[in-house]
């Protein structure tokens, strides 16, 4: 349970620094990106949020000793940190990684604690349960009224049911497996309604029923963190913005006034106050038709300079957040002064007599003497596994676990790693 709190707490720190990166890029993308850039890139913090993080963080360290391989460290005796190859990655990560390094050690610190793990899990479980419940039975109730005297409307062509409801608010799209249109009981316009059929047929195909339905899961498992809530609601309005964009692409002027005229009548009927799951209304609170009503008249259309720029601000995010995960994940790895203590299982005697004892990652614990018992010694397969992988991660090789290694080992690493490791005394 303390590894999945872990790993629970670093999808929500990535994805919410990530998020919070997107929003301050927001002033300078919305001039110049399309609002379906917004929506998709907008799913970025997501995936992070729903174990991207883990996955990125997994896939850069299995890069990076590949990497090392492809580009030799230079040998100079012991391996020094100075003249070590880290990849362009990973000295970002570690830039990220100074200031972090604290926070999840202490989170470390605390969650070793069994009590605190089971609280944490049991409040993490009993707040996503009841968070999915709610939502739930919220979407059963509105679809239980919004059927509640419907009727077929038959007298238009579409590849899905279409519906007429006096209790609708506002033309929208229902249901997952069995997606259903509906249209509140009034009258409209034989343009307006095509327009209107046309805007949901377009979340339809595009599946956004779905991408919300990712977003609210994502909601529901991050329920304590705050950004959650706020990328549920963002995301929800760069999917409308984005349809009416795809909708109005081919409109001229006077169509895409036409189509505000359509939003605007549709809009004294009411609005989907709610963010409702396996929905998409036509039309949101009045504080974002304006902005929907702004963008329909002053259509981006991406060149190719600036389609080809926006692709590479998309791999940056994305590389941003997997930097981000993968220093993050590393700092969530560093082992705290009990954790080294007890890890103290390789003793080296020195030639003036002295004992000195290393943990499992290199590291000189203090406080051993002579006379103390030594810890359990590793097996030789053991040290050349932990020389390794000090060699792969580019950090010095303590002088003790060179010592332990037999003679025909050692040389077998500095022939395949291009290295001059030696012992101080060699037998």
């Amino acid at each position: 349970m303390t590894d999945f709190i872990t790993f629970l707490l670093l999808a929500s720190f990535v994805g919410t620094i990530l998020w919070m990166i997107q929003n301050m890029l927001t002033p300078v993308t919305r001039k110049y990106f399309s609002q379906s850039w917004h929506y998709y890139t907008g799913l970025v913090p997501v995936f992070f949020l729903l174990g991207g993080s883990e996955i990125i963080s997994r896939l850069l360290s299995f890069m990076a000793p590949a990497h090392r391989e492809a580009n030799p460290i230079p040998g100079s005796g012991v391996i020094s940190e100075t003249y070590a190859q880290v990849s362009t990655i990973e000295q970002t990560a570690a830039h990220v990684r100074l200031w972090i390094t604290q926070l999840f050690d202490n989170l470390i610190r605390i969650s070793s604690s069994k009590e605190f793990t089971l609280i944490a899990t049991v409040i993490w479980v009993v707040g996503a349960l009841a968070f999915t419940v709610v939502n739930i039975q919220r979407y059963h109730a509105f679809k239980h009224s919004i059927l509640r005297g419907s009727r077929a409307n038959n007298d238009v062509q579409c590849p899905v049911q279409v519906i007429v409801s006096p209790h609708a608010p506002t033309p929208f799209i229902i249901g997952l497996w069995n997606p259903i249109v509906v249209l509140p009981d009034v009258p409209i316009e034989e343009n307006k309604l095509a327009m209107i059929l046309s805007h949901e047929l377009v979340h339809l195909k595009r599946g956004d029923l779905f991408v919300k339905l990712i977003v609210f899961a994502t909601n529901a498992i991050h329920w304590f963190n705050p950004a959650s809530y706020a990328m549920n609601k963002q995301v929800s309005m760069y999917c409308e913005l984005s349809c009416d964009e795809q909708v109005v692409r081919h409109m001229d002027a006077a169509g895409r006034r036409t189509y505000g005229e359509t939003l605007l009548s549709m809009l004294e009927y009411g609005v989907m106050r709610r963010n409702v799951i396996c929905t998409s209304s036509l039309c949101n609170p009045k504080k974002h038709m304006k902005r929907r009503l702004t963008h329909l008249m002053n259509e981006k259309k991406m060149k190719k300079p600036v389609f080809l720029l926006s692709l590479v601000v998309a791999i940056a995010l994305v590389g941003g957040g997997g930097a981000a995960a993968y220093a993050a994940g590393s700092a969530s790895k560093i082992p705290t002064h009990k954790q080294v203590v007890a890890g103290a299982n390789v003793t080296v005697q020195n030639p003036d007599g002295t004992i000195q004892s290393f943990d499992k990652d290199g590291n000189l614990v203090p406080g051993k003497s002579k006379d103390s018992r030594a810890p359990k010694k590793l097996t030789t397969e053991e040290v050349v596994d932990r020389v390794t992988k000090h060699i792969e991660k580019g950090i010095t090789v303590p002088q003790g676990y060179i010592e332990e290694l037999p003679q025909k080992n050692l040389d077998a690493l500095n022939e395949r790693y291009h290295l001059k490791l030696q012992k101080t005394n060699k037998n």
